[in-house]
């Protein structure tokens, strides 16, 4: 149990940040996000035992943090409380004054995409690379730069458009 808690601890710190953008990507709504965050490290305690050492421990973290947050959606918009995709999430402070609004446009316009597309441009500002992600939606190489090419020209005619 000693080994299990030290391996998750290990695990949490070298994920926490990338598991709250998923989360972020998913929920605007503060408390969703926190709560979905909780359901994450809950599913990873829960998943350790079953991993089976054929990817990377982030490829099995990010997969589980995908199929929770997906889950977790589903759950949240059935009990109708899913806040709106025109709400901005955080940003970080320590942005630069000159990039902050085309931060925060980017990051709206991407609030107003589908989960799935919203997900796959997560994936790309974590700068994984398309085999990670690839292995992380359980897909082909090819399919996911396929996706994220229609995602980014998508992303790039909202932007255009001036939502924001």
């Amino acid at each position: 149990m000693e080994n299990k808690k030290t391996l998750f601890n290990e695990i949490l710190e070298g994920s926490k940040g990338s598991i709250y953008r998923i989360c972020t990507a998913y929920l605007s709504d503060p408390e969703h996000r926190n709560d979905l965050y909780q359901e994450i490290l809950i599913a990873i305690w829960h998943s350790m035992e079953r991993f089976e050492a054929q990817s990377k421990w982030n490829t099995y973290i990010y997969r589980i943090a995908v199929n929770t947050a997906i889950k977790y959606c589903l759950k949240v918009k059935k009990e109708n409380q899913l806040i709106t995709r025109s709400e901005i999430p955080d940003i970080p402070a320590e942005r630069d004054q000159e990039t902050e609004p085309l931060i925060q446009k980017m990051l709206h316009c991407i609030q107003l995409m589908p989960d799935n597309e919203r997900l796959l441009l997560g994936l790309v500002l974590e700068n994984l690379s398309y085999k990670e992600i690839a292995e992380i939606l359980g897909t082909d190489v090819n399919h996911v730069g396929v996706k994220i090419n229609r995602a980014k020209k998508k992303l790039l005619e909202l932007m255009k458009n001036n939502h924001g």
